[in-house]
């Protein structure tokens, strides 16, 4: 069964479904932006490390 849900990052209206075993808490666009940060966080380059 799919239900209109608020998305908790922009607020705009998404279809999600409610069968699923994880219901969603964003929207396709914001939820692809946060994997992408996720992503990201773990590549840190040599250079960015301080030497202390």
């Amino acid at each position: 069964m799919i239900k209109k849900k608020e998305c908790l990052e922009c607020k705009k209206e998404f279809d999600f479904d409610t069968l699923a075993r994880y219901p969603r808490k964003y929207c396709k666009d914001c939820s692809a932006k946060r994997k992408k940060m996720w992503d990201e966080q773990w590549k840190v380059k040599f250079e960015d490390l301080s030497e202390d």
